[in-house]
């Protein structure tokens, strides 16, 4: 079916930028594409007419991160005294991960004018212990778009909270990405954190770093919100800016695929079993409380 008449795949355009969202998929961008001089380009790894109407969340080329990000040890916390065990929702990861707001169906509404918002509300149950309501809003731009993510407490106790966002980008040959932070985790063999450390010469991101061979899955600290991803073989230039509580950045480049991950977060991986490190960056949410971020995305030529 043609996206343009499919009730569960919403289109927005704005000049040469059009962006397909499928609310049903995790609240997931699932295309991102700019009209350029030389014809298209994706500007988010585009999901496959297939994975429009079978995949999931992690077949689009965008989805959100709620009420964590990234992966909580075995499922498991303690919060203020309440034993807290999540399903584990990932075949061949022993932990939970990605929250699970991907996993859900999002509700589309106020949709016009290159803008959409997606609303998610999540019931306290045996998956998050707490009531949640999650919302973003996509906006579509001459030169990219924005999305404003926001995870509401609606629960009467405090709960911990993080946001994220995890966009996929194309890799095309030459790509180099560029991006200021100042240390790494490295991880045991099951992707948790182990011991930070200072950048190895092969992950100097902020002197710009060749993707093409380059394979990892690692949180990185002291984020300024700011990187960028220079295509030199189609000679443009795609910058991530955030704001709001993003101070860390997981990067995930897998081994033979032509795409990579750049992921705004604002707490590192398990920082619900970090204990009170106020760098792990996990934040408490009192009762009707809310925490929001907005990362745009836009694409320039190559200078």
């Amino acid at each position: 079916m043609d996206p343009e008449t499919d009730a569960d795949i919403l289109t927005l355009r704005r000049g040469s930028v059009e962006c397909l969202l499928s609310p049903r998929q995790g609240g997931s961008i699932a295309r991102l594409t700019w009209q350029g001089p030389d014809g298209p380009v994706n500007l988010l790894r585009p999901a496959s007419d297939w994975a429009l109407h079978n995949g999931s969340a992690g077949d689009m080329g965008c989805f959100p991160l709620v009420p964590f990000s990234n992966r909580i040890a075995a499922g498991y916390f303690q919060f203020n005294g309440e034993d807290v065990r999540l399903p584990l929702n990932m075949g061949g990861c022993p932990h939970a991960i990605h929250g699970h707001g991907w996993e859900a169906a999002w509700t589309a509404q106020d949709i016009g004018n290159g803008t959409a918002r997606m609303v998610h509300r999540h019931k306290a149950d045996s998956g998050w212990p707490w009531r949640y309501c999650a919302e973003q809003t996509i906006t579509v731009e001459e030169d990219g778009l924005t999305v404003a993510i926001t995870l509401t407490n609606e629960d009467r106790r405090t709960m911990p909270a993080g946001i994220g966002l995890h966009p996929y980008f194309p890799k095309p040959p030459g790509t180099r990405l560029t991006a200021c932070v100042d240390g790494v985790w490295l991880n045991d063999p099951t992707v948790l954190p182990a011991q930070h450390a200072p950048l190895p010469d092969a992950w100097a991101f902020p002197d710009g770093v060749d993707m093409d061979a380059t394979v990892l899955d690692n949180g990185f600290t002291g984020w300024d919100g700011q990187a960028a991803l220079a295509w030199p073989s189609l000679g443009l230039r795609l910058s991530v800016e955030t704001a709001g509580p993003f101070g860390h950045l997981v990067i995930y480049a897998p081994q033979g695929e032509d795409y990579l991950c750049v992921e705004p977060v604002s707490h590192m991986t398990d920082a619900v079993n970090r204990g009170a490190d106020p760098t792990a960056g996990l934040r408490t949410l009192r009762p009707d409380e809310s925490l929001t971020g907005t990362m745009r995305l836009r694409i320039a030529p190559l200078a």
